[in-house]
């Protein structure tokens, strides 16, 4: 089971000692920051996908204000660790808190690097 936009935010929002309710001003803004995420994860979550010989994904899901209940089909990984990460760095840069925004994007760097640790590949002995 993915988890759907609205939980990634909800994760990113505990981040900032926020509730989704609590958040009302920054909820609007929510989908086009997290399109913005989804389009730079898309390198890595092709790249678990091959690595679990699933198909690649064409392009990045989008999300809209009414489809935050949307899953989002990506690896755990990316939308349990990665993503929130990137949404509190967001919420973040809105409040001008810049030390919080580069700990939250370092984290958000961090997860992504850390969700593929090496890519598997098939070898070939031509020495055989």
């Amino acid at each position: 089971m993915h988890l759907t936009a609205m939980e990634i935010f909800t994760t990113a929002c505990s981040y900032i000692s926020q509730t989704v309710e609590d958040s009302e001003d920054i909820t609007g803004f929510a989908p086009a920051w997290l399109n913005v995420l989804l389009a730079e994860c898309l390198e890595t979550e092709n790249t678990l996908r091959r690595m679990d010989g699933q198909a690649e994904l064409e392009e990045a899901p989008r999300v809209s204000g009414e489809t935050m209940s949307m899953e989002i089909p990506y690896h755990d990984a990316l939308t349990r660790i990665a993503l929130p990460y990137g949404l509190a760095s967001d919420v973040y840069r809105d409040a001008d808190d810049n030390y919080r925004v580069k700990k939250f994007r370092d984290l958000y760097i961090a997860a992504l690097e850390e969700a593929v640790r090496g890519e598997g590949e098939t070898v070939v002995d031509v020495y055989a």
